[in-house]
C-alpha cells in the first residue's frame, strides 16, 4: 500500500470537497462525460513535506516558513482513516508553479529531488511537475486554487 496524490484546481474549499463525492478521485469521469476537476497525478508526492520540498527549491524560501503557511496542507475534507482526504496547496506555490518557465521549473524539481530523502529519480517527476506547473496556470488564470486528493491503497 502506498500513497496516492492527485492535484487539482478547484474555486472554493467547498467546490474542493466535492470532490469526495466522486468515486475514484478528481481525473474520474462523471457518469461517462469528462473529469468534473482539472487535475494531474504527481506519483507518491505527498501535499506535505515532499510538496514543501518543491516549494523551498522553487521559492527559496525556508522549509519552516513554507509549512507554517496556514493552507500549507490543511485538511479540507475526509473519508476516513485510508483517505481521501483534500488538502490545500498554498496559494503561494500556486502562483509560483504558474509563473516559472517550464525550464526553471525542471531545474527545480532536479534540485528538489536530488535534496530528498531518500532521493527520487528526477526523470519520474519532472514532466508529472510540469503537468502541475500547466495545471497551476489554469487555476490562476481562472481564479481557482490548487487541491490535492490523497489516499492510501490503488491509484484513483
Amino acid at each position: 500500500m502506498g500513497i496516492v496524490t492527485e492535484y487539482f484546481a478547484a474555486a472554493t474549499d467547498e467546490a474542493a470537497a466535492e470532490v469526495l463525492r466522486v468515486p475514484g478521485g478528481p481525473s474520474a469521469p462523471a457518469d461517462g462525460s469528462p473529469p468534473r476537476f482539472d487535475s494531474v497525478t504527481l506519483p507518491s508526492v505527498d501535499p506535505f513535506i515532499m510538496l514543501a520540498g518543491l516549494a523551498q527549491a522553487l521559492s527559496g524560501r525556508p522549509y519552516g516558513e513554507i509549512t507554517a503557511d496556514p493552507r500549507h496542507g490543511a485538511l479540507v475534507a475526509s473519508s476516513g482513516d485510508e483517505g481521501p482526504w483534500i488538502v490545500t496547496v498554498t496559494t503561494d506555490l500556486t502562483k509560483d508553479l504558474a509563473s516559472v518557465a517550464p525550464a526553471r521549473l525542471a531545474r527545480a524539481t532536479r534540485e528538489w529531488v536530488r535534496a530528498s530523502e531518500p532521493p527520487v529519480p528526477a526523470h519520474r517527476l519532472t514532466a508529472a511537475v510540469l503537468l502541475l506547473g500547466e495545471l497551476a496556470t489554469r487555476a490562476v488564470a481562472d481564479g481557482r486554487g490548487l487541491y490535492c486528493w490523497t489516499s492510501l491503497g490503488a491509484a484513483p
